[in-house]
């Protein structure tokens, strides 16, 4: 997963991939697939690798079998599109949807503590979407990396206020072998559970 460099307030969606045609439209690759939230948005926040944001208004935005293709103000053709290849793309907390009692975005978890029976399994450092089940990667406090697929039968608890994932057992945990961690292979986040 790559890092969250969102502003404040903001979530994560995805990435500009390419430009598209000649009218300035730019392809983003969301970072969860199945997310709405690109086309629903009225704003989004375009962030370059060196830090530098730009809050943009959304002209239009169409689904693609690849992503979601953008028509952003202050993007007029096609170098302008070109020139926020790479840039993250994050939108505002209030205009996703409101979230129902036991729901969260999977972003939030990174950063949580893991608790199992004996005490503390982790931290939580990338999520990971398969097409069966989302999965949260910890590190361990000897350092190693296993995985937890967000299953009832696993978890017992999602508490966000108190920054913490409680498990029934520890028998879902998964060993993450070396070449296989966060750090060397980056996957996808948000999306809501």
């Amino acid at each position: 997963m790559p890092p969250d460099t969102s502003p404040p307030n903001t979530i994560r969606m995805g990435r500009v991939a390419r430009a598209h045609g000649l009218a300035g439209e730019v392809e983003i690759r969301p970072d969860w697939p199945e997310s709405r939230g690109l086309l629903d948005a009225d704003e989004v926040v375009l962030e370059s690798a060196d830090g530098q944001r730009e809050l943009c208004k959304v002209i239009r935005s169409r689904q693609t079998p690849k992503g979601v293709l953008m028509l952003l103000a202050g993007i007029a053709d096609r170098d302008a599109a070109e020139a926020r290849r790479g840039h993250t793309v994050s939108v505002t907390r209030g205009a996703l949807p409101t979230l129902t009692d036991g729901e969260y975005y999977l972003c939030d978890l990174v950063g949580l503590g893991v608790f199992g029976a004996e005490g503390l399994v982790g931290h939580v450092v990338e999520v990971q979407m398969y097409p069966s089940v989302d999965a949260v990667v910890i590190q361990t406090p000897a350092g190693e990396w296993v995985e937890q697929p967000l299953l009832d039968e696993w978890i017992e608890q999602v508490d966000l206020a108190g920054q913490r994932i409680v498990l029934l057992s520890l028998g879902g945990l998964i060993e993450v072998p070396r070449g296989a961690r966060p750090a060397d292979q980056p996957s996808t986040d948000s999306g809501k559970r």
